[in-house]
């Protein structure tokens, strides 16, 4: 039997928890949603809540970054930098939100990748120390102590960046097309650690997935074939620690030899140390395993247990998850204690009292009667009560008031039925194999590509939005609506010039059938330069 420890508090939540961060010190917790509240919970005892704030935007992440500033990046908007009260102390400007954000372990080297797929880094403060752009980038990493940053793109390319965003060097892809980087970090040495993988055919010579080391100059150091690709990589010692998508731990070595520390049957979302022992987040429960590879214990949550959130000390674990059911969808965060004393799970816990007989094992015993009880008496003075004088002599003379040639007409009736039934179906399937019989398709709007743009000398630039790539559907587009960010309507057509100030701009495309189905899209603009008046013109269509 499994062995469990209860929460210290489970904290219901009125939203979906999108982002969440716990305080070195443990004392108190930030999350956030799709409302755009910012909620904090002082966590020191009892939970509770203090005085939340707003960002006007869907977040999407949080962390707690030195001096307790909440960072705060957001769906379609700006990097922001709270503090716990909720004053405002910083804004940096992000081409179409925060898609990956990361921060160094003492809290002071931020590094965020945008709608634009362009990094950025600053300090804690807000305060830029560089930009860098490559490709598509989609994953980040930052070292412990803030002097590195790396990125990968959508190729298979790897750069490794100063804490200016200067870059130091680069790591090209084996493949030519179809190679992912799925997870990398820093090691204590300031090498690199990363799993590759190449989703279509590769030459014999070429592992399909592989971890690789490089030095801190960018040489090979060490490279491993492995049977299933890294989720999540921690430095670990001298080495790593790495979970698997198949649900595998494996301990890896300098020199990328491996050890397996334990198998979960479901893929490893995030995995911590603990001391000797491991935290290992895999379907819907926190385990923790010690140094031989055993279950100590286990948390079970609601949800999909996403990450690992725990405090500097780790004397304190926040646990958020999602069930992704939009009809029994419960949104709450598990407050653990893992040194709390764990207890044996029965394997008939949950079951109710009147059911608890059926349990497995339990000894099922057949119904008996008493010496003077038949089981099977007939109640036939109740029934003959309910009965008329020519039905009771029947019954008495178990003769029918039906003869047997009433009773095949009968039958031949009911054959007759099902016969006319079977026709009147055949012709039902030819109509619906009509020509005429053409279920409705409803348009999907395209506002095309996000797009970076460079000021002219006025502090201003002339966009074009071009939703021209929308589908139809089955009945074409009866109408076209461009709108800006303040829900205002700006256009009619398919495609619409604006004029933009510098900043980031988010417009919505409408389509509409003759119907009345519609379908939306977004697009983000971001203009670059020196900023000057905000506000934009519609130009002529």
């Amino acid at each position: 039997m499994p062995m469990v420890i209860d929460p210290i508090a489970e904290i219901e939540c009125e939203a979906i928890v999108r982002a969440i961060d716990v305080a070195p010190n443990g004392q108190w917790l930030a999350w956030g949603s799709d409302d755009g509240v910012v909620r904090i919970l002082d966590v020191a005892d009892t939970p509770t809540a203090l005085e939340p704030f707003n960002v006007d935007d869907a977040v999407t992440h949080i962390r707690i970054a030195s001096g307790g500033v909440i960072v705060v990046g957001t769906h379609t908007r700006d990097l922001h930098g709270h503090e716990r009260l909720g004053g405002h102390r910083w804004t940096h400007a992000l081409g179409g939100g925060c898609d990956h954000l990361r921060i160094s372990g003492d809290g002071t080297l931020i590094a965020s990748i945008d709608g634009g797929r362009h990094l950025h880094v600053l300090t804690e403060n807000g305060i830029k120390r560089g930009r860098f752009t490559a490709g598509e980038l989609i994953s980040i990493c930052v070292a412990r102590d803030g002097t590195g940053v790396a990125v990968a793109d959508d190729e298979g390319y790897v750069h490794v960046l100063d804490s200016n965003g200067n870059k130091r060097w680069s790591r090209a892809p084996e493949a030519d097309i179809g190679e992912t980087v799925s997870a990398m970090c820093f090691l204590h040495d300031g090498s690199l650690i990363l799993c590759r993988e190449v989703l279509g055919i590769t030459p014999s010579e070429v592992p399909q997935i592989a971890l690789e080391r490089w030095s801190s100059i960018g040489e090979m150091l060490h490279s491993e074939e492995i049977d299933s690709r890294s989720v999540c990589l921690i430095p670990d010692g001298t080495g790593a620690l790495s979970g698997q998508f198949d649900g595998t731990v494996l301990k890896l070595n300098d020199d990328l030899t491996s050890t397996q520390i334990w198998k979960s049957m479901y893929t490893i979302n995030d995995l911590q140390r603990h001391g000797n022992d491991l935290l290992v987040a895999s379907w819907f429960y926190l385990h923790r395993i010690d140094e031989n590879g055993e279950e100590v214990w286990r948390c079970e949550h609601t949800g999909l247990v996403q990450s690992i959130i725990a405090s500097q000390d780790g004397t304190r674990i926040a646990v958020s998850g999602d069930n992704q059911n939009d009809y029994t969808r419960e949104n709450r965060i598990l407050w653990i204690d893992p040194e709390a004393t764990p207890y044996a799970l029965s394997n008939d816990a949950e079951i109710d009292e009147d059911l608890r007989e059926f349990a497995d094992g339990a000894e099922l015993k057949a119904p008996t009667a008493s010496p003077d009880e038949d089981l099977y008496a007939d109640a036939g003075e109740d029934m003959v009560g309910l009965l008329t004088e020519e039905e009771q002599k029947q019954l008495s003379t178990g003769a029918s008031s039906i003869d047997d040639s009433e009773l095949f007409a009968m039958l031949d009736d009911e054959i007759e039925q099902m016969a006319q039934f079977q026709e009147d179906e055949s012709d039902l399937m030819v109509g619906l194999s009509d020509d005429d019989f053409i279920s409705h398709v409803s348009p999907t709007a395209d506002a095309g590509n996000d797009q970076v743009v460079n000021a002219d000398q006025d502090g201003t630039a002339t966009v074009l939005l071009d939703g021209s790539a929308t589908s139809p559907g089955s009945q074409g587009i009866e109408q076209w609506i461009w709108r800006d960010g303040h829900s205002k309507q700006i256009g009619k057509t398919p495609m619409v010039n604006v004029r933009l100030p510098i900043g980031n701009h988010t417009f919505t495309l409408t389509v509409i059938d003759p119907s009345r189905e519609s379908s939306t899209d977004t697009v983000t603009v971001q203009v670059q330069g020196e900023v000057r008046e905000d506000a934009y013109d519609l130009l002529d269509d």
